[in-house]
């Protein structure tokens, strides 16, 4: 699986995934991008070794000894992981060539993910860099099976040959399945924005389609992990990769609607406020139907200062008879620190900073807490511009 990590998304949601997978190591460098190798990736050589020594070779060709499997084994499942670099390479490679700025590329487990610097300019370049790596991996397939039957299919060598082959084009077809983040998403993105001629919702329909895909992928998985079938593990932990991608892409494409908008326009305004020696009864006391919109209540310390969020689900977790002892300072604790920004700041610059962690942006002006946005805020904010809103000169919604 190659998703491309940002064909056609926008630097704010790149400057947002410019990070190097935690866990990873780095190989070298190739034309000044930064390659990586995630210890994931290890384990996948190293099962595929084991799989193809223990199972595969022996099976497909008796009689040699086991040292001999192994070499063979090792060597092939090498020549796979150069086999993914090469995919990832591909799409590189293509995306320099319609100027887009290629960051790093990272391998791992489920194959790799090229970084990019900032969008397609077309429609068909976002097409063709997705294609890149799956047409690079149905190449390599072809000619490992050529190898294959130039040197006999019958031996230790035309046997990892061939089995290099059947792997490799297997997954260049995978990868072309249609729904984001796999290459096929990105193909189907591309089409999509040439026939709307609107590349953000083209996204959030490749998104959805993903999302979809992956939530067939786990059922199938599971079905087969019961029956018995290890590899329905296996697949199972591939949907649920596709899923959480394409869930990521469908919020970053929504978020994109967001630019313009600021933080005061999507804000629920004048939430309560409370400082943290305040129990959970005195919070209670302060509540009312109409200062709970999103039920995220900033916590302030001795200065005033906003240090937590307190939620409507954490005041109804305590006891009743702790009520009157426990105090909010005690709950804040289990939440992240919130992001403060200002009524004017862009929200979705708001929205990349607080959706990683699924978290809360507390709108201050002059030291004074003006408004809260959680991602129900966005969510809100998100479709009202699908469906046409949007802000005028002067920061005023129309």
């Amino acid at each position: 699986m190659t998703p491309t990590g940002a064909a056609g998304d926008t630097g704010r949601q790149q400057e947002q995934a410019d990070r190097t997978l935690p866990g990873s190591f780095p190989l070298g460098r190739w034309r000044g991008v930064e390659v990586y190798a995630h210890w994931s990736l290890l384990l996948t050589v190293v099962l595929f070794a084991a799989a193809l020594a223990t199972g595969t070779l022996p099976d497909a060709h008796p009689g040699d000894t086991r040292t001999a499997y192994w070499l063979a084994a090792v060597a092939t499942s090498l020549v796979f992981f150069l086999s993914l670099l090469a995919h990832e390479l591909a799409h590189a490679l293509v995306a320099r060539g319609y100027g887009i700025e290629v960051k790093r590329i990272t391998l791992w487990m489920l194959g790799g993910f090229t970084q990019l610097g900032g969008p397609s300019p077309t429609a068909r370049a976002d097409g063709l860099v997705a294609l890149a790596g799956p047409a690079t991996s149905l190449g390599i397939g072809l000619v490992s099976g050529a190898l294959a039957l130039a040197v006999g299919t019958s031996g230790l060598l035309g046997s990892a040959l061939l089995w290099l082959a059947w792997v490799s084009v297997v997954l260049a077809v995978f990868n072309l399945l249609p729904g984001a983040p796999l290459d096929g998403g990105r193909v189907l993105r591309a089409m999509l924005w040439s026939h709307y001629d609107d590349r953000d919702r083209a996204a959030l329909v490749a998104a959805r389609t993903g999302k979809m895909l992956g939530w067939v992928l786990i059922g199938v998985g599971l079905l087969n992990a019961f029956a018995g079938l290890a590899a329905g593990l296996w697949l199972a932990l591939v949907g649920w990769f596709i899923l959480g991608g394409a869930t990521a892409e469908q919020a970053a494409a929504r978020d994109e609607h967001l630019a313009g908008v600021t933080a005061a326009e999507v804000m629920s305004p004048d939430p309560v406020v409370a400082p943290v020696w305040w129990t959970v009864d005195q919070m209670v006391a302060h509540l009312s139907p109409a200062r709970i919109t999103s039920g995220v209540f900033p916590v302030t310390d001795l200065d005033g200062r906003t240090i937590g969020v307190v939620t409507l689900a954490d005041l109804d977790a305590v006891p009743p008879t702790h009520r009157a002892d426990t105090r909010l300072e005690a709950l804040a604790v289990h939440h992240a620190a919130p992001v403060i920004v200002a009524p004017d700041a862009d929200a979705a610059e708001v929205a990349a900073q607080i959706r990683p962690q699924g978290g809360t942006a507390v709108v201050e002006e002059a030291g004074r807490t003006v408004g809260v946005i959680t991602e129900l805020e966005l969510g809100h904010a998100a479709h009202l511009s699908l469906l046409g809103w949007h802000t005028v000169p002067g920061g005023r919604p129309s």
